[in-house]
């Protein structure tokens, strides 16, 4: 009759604990972060082509992008309601992103739609 031997228990091999804290660490470092905007990834500045007006650039900045228009300096807008992620105005005006276009309205103006 053989006998079974008993599985050791890995909490006594010879790495013990510190083993199988070694092996979570390297297992959870294996995980991707969540970036919280739905697996999309945005880039920190874009470039928006508006054909015969020329290009816009949209560079991020936390609750806040700088828009640089072709005729102008560059104009910080902030999130508007605060907290969005896509929409941006302040007197004159207003931007809107979404997916590869650009909305750029300002007061007086024709809004100018933008492509990447």
């Amino acid at each position: 009759m053989s006998t079974i031997k008993p599985v050791h228990d890995l909490r006594h091999g010879p790495l013990g604990l510190f083993g199988i804290a070694l092996l979570a660490i390297s297992v959870a470092g294996c995980v991707a972060a969540d970036s919280g905007n739905g697996g999309k990834t945005r880039e920190r500045v874009a470039a928006y082509n508006c054909g015969e007006d020329g290009r816009l650039t949209v560079e991020r900045r936390g609750a806040s992008v700088i828009l640089t228009q072709p005729e102008g300096a560059p104009v910080e807008l902030p999130a508007s309601p605060p907290g969005q992620t896509a929409r941006f105005g302040e007197a004159p005006y207003a931007l809107v992103l979404e997916e590869r276009e650009a909305l750029l309205m300002k007061n007086g103006s024709a809004p100018l739609t933008c492509t990447r």
